[in-house]
């Protein structure tokens, strides 16, 4: 914010001074007639720029589930038809460490009986990317499924991550 030196001026331009002090607030981020700034204005990026900077931003999708004790099936997981890139995924609870899952996307099975608790928030090796990698290009239009096999059941959330 600017100072400004009172002693020196006259009295239309203190009132213009304090005037623009007052006003500053409400004109933050906004151009000299007043009408909002893009983002990224500040660092000389163009809309386009601001566009595909949103575009390649991650994204995350939960699906909360109750199994029960054996088999279970998770198929109605649907990503936003402009997610192009599935990034990984991780589960946030676990109640076995005998308990596996199978992860198919578009009748290409990924994942066959990997285990839960090590695809979970428990291990240690998702704490730097949050979700576990798995890069499948996506089209807009897939299927995922997902097997559960548990010995107890279990009550969690599966994390999907995507582009």
């Amino acid at each position: 914010m600017k100072r400004f030196n009172l002693r020196n001026t006259t009295v239309g331009q203190t009132r213009k001074d304090v005037h623009s002090i007052i006003s500053a607030p409400r004109n933050l981020h906004k151009s000299p007639t007043g009408t909002p700034q893009f983002p990224a204005f500040n660092s000389n990026m163009s809309m386009q720029d601001v566009r595909q900077f949103i575009q390649m931003q991650p994204r995350c999708t939960g699906v909360p589930f109750v199994a029960t004790a054996g088999n279970f099936l998770i198929n109605n997981i649907q990503l936003p038809g402009d997610a192009r890139l599935f990034l990984g995924l991780v589960f946030t609870q676990t109640q076995s460490d005998a308990d596996t899952f199978t992860m198919t996307l578009n009748n290409n099975k990924i994942i066959d009986n990997g285990a839960i608790i090590l695809h979970s928030i428990v291990n240690g090796a998702s704490i730097t990317t949050q979700y576990f990698e798995y890069l499948q290009p996506l089209t807009g239009k897939d299927i995922f499924t997902f097997q559960l096999n548990t010995i107890g059941g279990m009550v969690g959330t599966l994390q999907l991550h995507y582009i």
